[in-house]
């Protein structure tokens, strides 16, 4: 397991741009943590480091699954805090994800079936001025 300190939403975007270059295609992203925890800003970030548009990131709350292209594939985002964990499989994803999409879960629980063997799970705890990130590779790969 990893973990660092998050100062700010600046720092909680560039921990997700640096996770997303260590995700392989196929790679889906457990994220736990309360609401207003960050969520959705490490998104942003993941996003970004895929080559896609940060500023299109919305919270998936009320959507449930909001889908971004990029020049790698699509990052599907999903929240299952409405629907429950699983909510995820009513939706059809499986048979939306390519081999080359990425899936960021939030409120995912630790139940599947996530579409590949690659997951990574990232816990986001408010803390002091900011929030402590907390996350593990499948292979515990090195932390960036």
């Amino acid at each position: 397991m990893a973990e660092r300190f998050l100062a700010d939403e600046a720092a909680t975007e560039d921990l997700g741009e640096a996770l997303a270059r260590l995700t392989p295609p196929g790679g889906t992203w457990l994220l736990q943590g309360e609401l207003g925890a960050g969520k959705t800003t490490w998104t942003r970030g993941f996003l970004r480091g895929l080559g896609g548009d940060p500023e299109a990131v919305a919270s998936p709350t009320y959507a449930v699954l909001h889908r971004y292209e990029t020049p790698a594939g699509h990052l599907y985002h999903l929240d299952l805090f409405r629907p429950g964990p699983e909510g995820a499989w009513s939706l059809g994803l499986e048979e939306s994800l390519g081999p080359q999409d990425r899936l960021v879960v939030e409120w995912a629980g630790d139940r599947g079936p996530w579409p590949t063997p690659w997951v990574g799970r990232l816990t986001l705890t408010p803390c002091a001025d900011g929030r402590q990130a907390e996350w593990t590779l499948p292979d515990e790969g090195q932390a960036p």
